[in-house]
């Protein structure tokens, strides 16, 4: 056995990135067998806790944190000795203690084996006042820069603002770029106008981040990003990353709520500059003395000068992050990268690595992703998660891509790893682009493989495969099994599962007939509703057309309008919500006659988003279903009046406790699965918490963002197991079989749990509750909870419900 240590955490707001980026290593070290995997969290203060596994695959360190039990906490010592046992330890804290040195020099005068960089270079990179000195040294260029500490600030900030003034920015044009000296993830990076007020702001921001700020000039051209991968042979740059983004610059929400704001191209489109920025990073890792693995971060400017602004010594690994994109391009896939860096380590410090012990189930998984619908962006990411944890497992897995016009095509894992469902549909119809891909994948493949010995490289041809563009027939003709990570839309509406029951193929989740009914909110709480269930209560809705919007825009008279819905449907404020559309799309709280007026034209008008402060001043971005419904719903909101704030700092169990004390209503979502020997079962519901109203797309699917804490945190266990049978007797109305997520509010004063809707292929991101409630409930991450969701779908068809063959038309759209 070999004993390896992932540590992650740490003092800074990137300590969720880092629980981000632990979890393809737990994924596939987990699978191993032939691997003793230990978990260390360490905490705001730097103190060390063995995280239990119920926690591994948590969104935020939040959703744990105050929930340790008391002897997983590690003291001095025995942190020492827990490090001191271990083959090798892998830190991947993000920011302060882990990508600044000082893990790695407590590693180091211990004499244990660690990946990527040693602490003189790790401490060096982390400061970028530094790091820019040494790259002037080397000879590279750096914009104009100074740097100052908080008590300058304090001293004199005028006079440091005078000093970037001097940079002459024309009137209205961005003055400078106001930064955290140290730390990473786009954390409290502004881009200023020569004003003060917004200068002072981008400060104290950047100063809740560090003690230090960074002042520069802004940079204009294409940005790019390279990993550089050290083999035997020594260091070798992979393809540059080009960084196409909409917003002012790459902020967090770009880099990880995939398919916002950001679109990445892998090579980078300007082919004559390809080879130079390798060059200039190989160069940018030797002055600074890297190793293993590492990400460099620069301009290239229309005059074709480069310049170096970061380099990340522990860059971030979530599943579809750069190091994972541009390794796949190589040939390299998620487990032979993670093997290559453990080997890396092994061999420094003389271990041995225990041969891989891992599953083969060989069953043939074909896993949709994409679809027509405003969820495709989270299917894809669900589709990468699905697919990469089931092939750990050793199932056969094949990513099929199906587009807006619900044509498919088998692409691999490169493709299926780009960040925007739009770019792999470009990518599909552009043979010459993936022409280039292909000759740039095979060189960089016969450059790595001079430096490694074994096989890790064969998987370049089916990284980069592009199958033909098919029928549904044609692209699962070849599947023992099909995985629908699909969300809305024929999906998710029992089309496809009745397509699937015509052609004896094999499926994950509900049958046609429950999957059309949970896909219609209306039809759903109205089916709930005529039960009558013992403590399960519906909201008021009523269901309104897009003619109907419209007329409503011809009468006009909305104070009018509002106050008879107020009246209708019980309650001041309102929800309106498409009928059959999820993740969180074109839900809005509506609270007075202008917001009603201004969402009802922005649906009428066919808007696609909404951006902030539209609809009122503090409204949220909010983006609308494509293509436009013609059903929406508008019911009672489930609010507390004036409720209590949010208070400031983590919202974990403990800083949350007088604001749960103070509430009446809170959303609340439960995964149900069919465990083997028990049946249909309910996880323990968790408490979703939400900054506004309604609950955005980066709290349920970005990395990260979104708070879900277990209610056993807060309310008794027999009520917790209450609601639980509850959360079943649900599921069990509505033909839920293999698996679903209900999400509902729950009356702390009345206990009743309201239906809001059931989501018969919910998200299964790698940021998903689903996965923290069923290893926390059933003891089984994420891959044997998938397992079990295929393995239920591979029962023949009269052992698994739900499966009626019927004609399941889509939702209607206009």
């Amino acid at each position: 056995m070999t004993k390896i240590c992932l540590c992650f955490g740490g003092p800074s707001d990137e300590r969720n990135i880092s629980a981000g980026s632990i979890k393809p290593w737990v994924t596939w070290l987990h699978a191993d067998g032939s691997i003793e995997l230990v978990v260390v969290f360490f905490d705001r203060k730097a103190e060390a806790w063995v995280l239990p596994e119920a926690y591994y695959y948590t969104n935020t360190c939040e959703d744990f944190e105050g929930r340790l039990p008391g002897d997983s906490h590690l003291d001095e010592g025995a942190l020492d000795a827990l490090l001191r046992e271990q083959d090798i330890v892998v830190p991947l804290i993000h920011g302060r203690h882990g990508e600044d040195g000082q893990l790695q020099q407590r590693l180091e005068d211990l004499g244990v084996a660690y990946v990527f960089s040693e602490p003189a270079a790790l401490a060096l990179t982390f400061d970028k006042r530094a790091t820019y000195e040494r790259l002037v040294q080397a000879g590279f260029h750096a914009p104009p820069f100074f740097q100052f500490d908080a008590r300058q600030w304090q001293k004199e900030p005028r006079v440091l603002f005078e000093r970037a003034l001097a940079w002459e920015a024309r009137e209205g044009e961005l003055l400078c770029a106001v930064k955290p000296n140290r730390g990473g993830s786009s954390l409290g990076v502004s881009l200023v106008t020569s004003d003060f007020e917004r200068f002072a702001s981008a400060v104290e921001l950047a100063l809740l981040q560090d003690d230090q700020v960074l002042v520069e000039a802004p940079l204009k051209g294409i940005e790019f990003s390279v990993v550089v991968l050290e083999t035997e042979a020594g260091p070798v740059a992979l393809a540059p990353t080009e960084v196409e983004t909409s917003e002012e610059f790459y902020d967090t929400r770009s880099k990880y709520l995939h398919g916002s704001g950001a679109r990445l191209h892998t090579p980078m489109r300007d082919a004559s500059a390809f080879h130079e920025l390798r060059e200039i990073a190989l160069k940018a890792w030797r002055a600074t003395g890297l190793r293993d693995m590492a990400r460099i971060d620069g301009f290239l400017d229309q005059d074709g000068r480069v310049t170096v602004t970061d380099i990340n010594g522990i860059s971030g690994m979530g599943f579809s992050s750069f190091g994972f994109l541009q390794t796949a391009l190589a040939g390299i896939g998620h487990a032979q990268l993670i093997q290559l860096l453990l080997s890396r380590a092994a061999r420094r410090a003389g271990v041995l690595l225990a041969p891989r012990r891992a599953a083969a189930r060989g069953e043939r998984v074909h896993v949709l992703f994409g679809g027509p619908t405003s969820e495709r962006q989270v299917s894809r990411q669900s589709g990468i998660f699905v697919g990469l944890a089931l092939q750990a497992l050793g199932y056969d897995v094949h990513f099929v891509f199906m587009d807006q016009a619900c044509r498919f095509t088998t692409v691999g894992l490169f493709y299926a790893l780009h960040h925007d469902v739009e770019e792999i549909a470009s990518l599909v119809g552009s043979p010459n682009r993936r022409a280039r891909i292909e000759a740039v994948g095979a060189s960089l493949a016969r450059q790595l493989k001079l430096g490694m010995s074994d096989s890790s490289l064969d998987a370049i041809e089916d990284n980069l495969i592009m199958g033909d563009t098919v029928d549904l027939p044609s692209a699962v003709d070849e599947a023992d099994f099909v995985f629908l990570a699909l969300h809305g839309g024929p999906g998710e509406d029992g089309t496809i599962q009745a397509a699937l029951e015509a052609l004896g193929k094999p499926y994950n989740g509900c049958g046609p007939t429950a999957s059309r009914l949970c896909s219609d909110k209306v039809r759903a709480v109205t089916t709930i509703a005529a039960l009558e269930l013992a403590g399960v209560r519906t909201p008021n809705q009523r269901e309104v057309s897009a003619s109907e919007l419209l007329e409503w825009i011809q009468q006009g008279q909305w104070k009018e309008r509002l106050a008879r819905l107020q009246v209708q449907l019980g309650s001041r404020q309102v929800v309106m919500k498409p009928a059959c559309d999820g993740c969180s799309t074109g839900v809005k709280l509506l609270s007075d006659a202008g917001e009603l007026e201004g969402y009802v034209r922005a649906i009428v008008s066919m808007r696609t988003h909404l951006a902030e402060h539209e609809l009122s001043p503090g409204s949220r971005p909010l983006q609308l279903p494509e293509p436009p419904p013609s059903r929406w719903v508008i019911e009672e909101a489930l609010v507390d009046e004036d409720g209590p704030q949010l208070p400031d700092g983590d919202w974990n169990a403990h800083n949350l406790r007088d604001w749960w004390n103070a509430k009446r209503f809170v959303e609340v979502t439960s995964a149900v699965c069919d465990v083997p020997g028990r049946g249909l079962s309910a996880a323990t519901p968790s408490l979703t918490v939400a900054r506004a109203a309604e609950l955005s797309l980066e709290e349920k699917f970005q990395q990260g963002v979104g708070t879900n804490l277990e209610l056993d945190a807060f309310l008794d266990p027999q009520l917790v197991a209450d609601l639980r049978e509850r959360t079943v007797r649900l599921a069990d109305g509505l033909g839920i079989r293999g698996y679903a997520r209900l999400d509902c509010f729950y009356d702390l004063q009345e206990d009743a749990l309201y239906l809001l809707e059931a989501n018969t292929l919910c998200a299964l991101t790698e940021a998903t509750v689903f996965y923290t409630q069923m290893l926390s409930s059933f003891q089984a991450p994420p891959p044997q909870a998938l397992d079990w969701i295929v393995r239920a779908g591979l029962q023949p068809a009269e052992l698994h419900p739900g499966g009626q063959k019927m004609a399941a038309p889509p939702c209607q759209s206009s």
